[in-house]
C-alpha cells in the first residue's frame, strides 16, 4: 500500500501490427502478431486472450463496433473464458479497435489493434469500481513500435498501478437497474443482456463504468455468478453470461 491505495500488477498482451514513423503508420511488409507480452505471461495463453475468443465470436469485424466508439475502440471486462491455466481464471480487460495502416488520421486499409490487461480475479471481486475506472482511463489499443527490439517487447515488465479512488455514484438510476438485474439472476443459470445508451442513461463510457463499478462493489464476495459478469462498452455483440453493455449510439434500455 502506498498513500492508502493498493499497488496492483497487470500483465499485458498486445496484438496487431508494429508501427513506425511520426504518424505511426504500418510498414508494407508488417503482418499480424503478438507485439507485446509481459515476462510472466505464458505464450501458450495467447489464443485464449485473442479478441475473438474474448468476445465470443469467430471473427471480429468493424461493423460490430458502435460508430461512436470506433476511434478509441470498445472495452470489455470479463473472466478469461476457457482459461488453460491452473486455478481461477484472471480478469481480462480488453480494448480493441480498427485503425488505418497509414495512421490514425489516414485513409488506408483498416486493421485490428488490441491490448489486454490481466488482473487477479480476487482483486476484481474486491475493487471492481477501481479496476473499471483505471481501464477506462488508461487502457488503449495503440500499436507498438517497430524500432523496439522483439526481446524487449515480448518479455516486458508488467504494469504496476495504484488503484484509483472511484467517484461517488448516486444509488438510483442506472446503478439501481444494474443491481436489480444482478440480484434477479444470482441463483439462475441463464444469461441476460442489459443495454444502456448515451441518449437517456449515461453521457459517456466513463459514467457507465462508474455506475457498473458502484453496483458490483455492492455485491457480496460470495456472489455466485461473479465469473459470468461481462462489462462491455462500444461493441454490438451479445456475450454469454450477465452482459452489461453500453452503446453510445443506442437509444433506450432493454433487458
Amino acid at each position: 500500500m502506498r498513500g492508502g491505495r493498493a499497488e496492483i500488477v497487470l500483465e499485458r498482451l498486445h496484438y496487431g501490427k508494429l508501427a513506425a514513423g511520426a504518424d505511426l503508420s504500418i510498414p508494407a511488409d508488417e503482418g499480424y502478431g503478438v507485439t507485446r507480452r509481459s515476462l510472466g505471461l505464458d505464450p501458450a495463453f495467447d489464443a485464449a486472450l485473442s479478441p475473438p475468443r474474448l468476445i465470443a465470436t469467430r471473427r471480429l469485424n468493424r461493423d460490430l463496433v458502435d460508430e461512436a466508439a470506433r476511434r478509441r475502440g470498445f472495452l470489455l471486462a470479463r473472466a478469461a473464458p476457457d482459461w488453460p491455466g491452473a486455478g481461477e481464471p484472471p480478469l481480462a480487460l480488453l480494448r480493441a479497435r480498427f485503425r488505418h495502416e497509414d495512421g490514425d488520421n489516414g485513409q488506408g486499409r483498416l486493421y485490428q489493434q488490441s491490448a489486454v490487461w490481466l488482473a487477479d480475479f480476487a482483486l476484481w471481486r474486491r475493487h471492481p469500481d477501481a479496476l473499471l475506472l483505471l481501464a477506462g482511463a488508461e487502457l488503449e489499443a495503440h500499436p507498438d513500435l517497430a524500432g523496439e527490439s522483439a526481446a524487449a517487447r515480448l518479455a516486458c515488465p508488467p504494469l504496476t498501478r495504484r488503484l484509483p479512488s472511484p467517484p461517488k455514484v448516486a444509488p438510483e438510476g442506472g446503478t439501481s437497474i444494474l443491481l436489480d438485474v444482478l440480484a434477479r439472476h444470482a441463483r439462475t443459470e441463464d444469461g441476460c443482456l442489459v443495454t444502456f445508451g448515451a441518449g437517456c442513461d449515461f453521457k459517456s463510457e466513463t459514467e457507465f463504468l462508474a455506475a457498473v463499478g458502484a453496483a458490483l462493489r455492492q455485491l457480496p464476495h460470495d456472489y455466485p455468478r461473479w465469473r459470468d459478469i461481462v462489462v462491455l462498452s462500444g461493441l454490438r455483440q451479445r456475450i454469454p453470461g450477465l452482459c452489461l453493455r453500453f452503446l453510445p449510439s443506442y437509444r433506450g434500455t432493454e433487458d
